[in-house]
């Protein structure tokens, strides 16, 4: 009796939408919170993968934004935005910090063999800082022009799903990326010594 009324609640939670789940989660429900990241867990572990290329970063970054879910499903408010939509910018700025924290250097385990060693650094050394000085640009956007360049030209999402996955019209995406393309131009341009450099 106590199994089929677990089960039944099972299928509720189950049932459930990414914002009603929330609120479940957000009244402390274990239950919703256990469906959620059966929900979103590959989503989110494909973005950090993408984002950090290290499978224990990858995952220390998706138990760090499952943990966020759950302190701040209480605030969430339906029809703001689509859970999807939170979810991907919470999970790329936990990448972002993973990254800033990140030290340039490989550790020698991680190194593997190195034919020659001498020119494996320099372009170790130069990617690293040419993806830091991209990554300082990045920085500068607002979180939508970032977001819209990261599905279209880093996820290579048509333009139109990048828009429905953002919830806004292809009108304003359009916007947003031809406002990101130039600011992203200007930022560069300021830092074209550094990169030449490279």
């Amino acid at each position: 009796m106590m199994a089929s009324h677990q089960q039944q609640g099972r299928q509720r939670i189950d049932g459930l939408d990414d914002d009603a789940l929330m609120h479940e989660i957000g009244n402390g429900n274990t239950l919703a919170g256990s469906a959620f990241i059966a929900r979103h867990l590959s989503y989110v572990l494909k973005i950090c993968r993408a984002k950090l290329g290290n499978e224990a970063e990858a995952e220390e970054a998706a138990q760090d934004v499952f943990a966020s879910v759950w302190k701040n499903a209480g605030q969430w408010q339906a029809g703001q935005a689509k859970v999807t939509t939170w979810l991907f910018r919470v999970t790329s700025n936990r990448c972002i910090d993973i990254l800033r924290r990140r030290k340039p250097t490989t550790g020698l385990d991680d190194a593997g063999e190195i034919v020659d060693e001498a020119i494996d650094i320099e372009r170790h050394h130069q990617a690293v800082e040419q993806n830091r000085l991209i990554r300082t640009a990045l920085g500068q956007l607002s979180n939508d022009q970032r977001h819209a360049i990261e599905l279209v030209y880093y996820r290579e999402m048509r333009q139109s799903e990048a828009a429905e996955m953002m919830g806004i019209k292809l009108a304003a995406l359009e916007s947003l990326l031809r406002r990101g393309r130039q600011k992203l131009h200007n930022e560069l341009a300021g830092l074209r010594s550094q990169l030449d450099m490279i």
